[in-house]
């Protein structure tokens, strides 16, 4: 994930079910590369208003301010498919069509003049070269990172619907975690807890691990026999 948030216009979509570290891992990256993180805060009154409000501050934050900025969006966010809609479009233009009304678009088109001037950069100076300065620091500092599970029809129907979420992502399967990395959980979750001797701590470390292990491998036998899946 860090590699992609470095590029310019790198834009990241991360398949896997929940728990697999899509969010700890994009929230690491953003934190190495020293990004701001925005994330949304969904309520039950959330609506398109409040998300277009949403997606101005971010726009905002990196084409006008020009600080790097991750978007952390998941799948369980989306409200209304517009949401998706609106994240396609930025993915390919760096722009939602008329996200900003007449007297915020002016306001935006000012202080990119001021950024202009500052940035040393010989642009014209006419309204329309002045957008298109701020969506070109928003394509290169806006880094959009989608967390999307594989279960149900609704995945595929969005990749389908909105092909920039594939053509203009780099896309990372989330897969089922390794030995090490559940021993390391396990230890984390346990340090805290008197075990002595040392043989009884790694023997509750190795149950942990077995018992994800053996329900996953269940699950596998569940799916063959009743064609129905179990995520771990």
């Amino acid at each position: 994930v860090s590699p992609v948030l470095r590029q310019d216009d790198g834009h990241a979509l991360l398949v896997g079910i929940g728990g697999s570290g899509r969010q700890s891992a994009s929230k690491m990256a953003a934190f190495m590369a020293d990004y701001d993180l925005y994330q949304i805060e969904l309520t039950k009154n959330y609506t398109k208003v409040e998300w277009r409000e949403d997606v101005k501050k971010m726009m905002l934050k990196a084409g006008v301010e020009g600080k790097p900025t991750v978007f952390l969006f998941s799948d369980n966010q989306i409200k209304d498919e517009s949401f998706v809609e609106d994240i396609n479009m930025i993915l390919n233009t760096g722009d939602v069509p008329n996200l900003f009304p007449a007297d915020e678009k002016a306001d935006v088109i000012e202080k990119m003049q001021q950024a202009a001037r500052a940035s040393g950069r010989k642009i014209e100076a006419t309204p329309l070269s002045m957008y298109n300065f701020f969506v070109e620091r928003v394509k290169a500092r806006l880094h959009i990172v989608l967390c999307m599970s594989p279960i149900g029809d609704a995945f595929r129907n969005r990749l389908r619907m909105f092909p920039s979420l594939i053509n203009c992502c780099t896309i990372d399967w989330f897969q089922a975690w390794p030995d090490d990395a559940l021993e390391m959980v396990a230890n984390k979750f346990l340090e805290d807890v008197e075990l002595e001797p040392v043989e009884l701590r790694e023997s509750c470390v190795f149950l942990c691990k077995h018992f994800h292990q053996s329900v996953r491998k269940m699950s596998e036998v569940f799916f063959s026999t009743l064609r129905r899946h179990n995520y771990v």
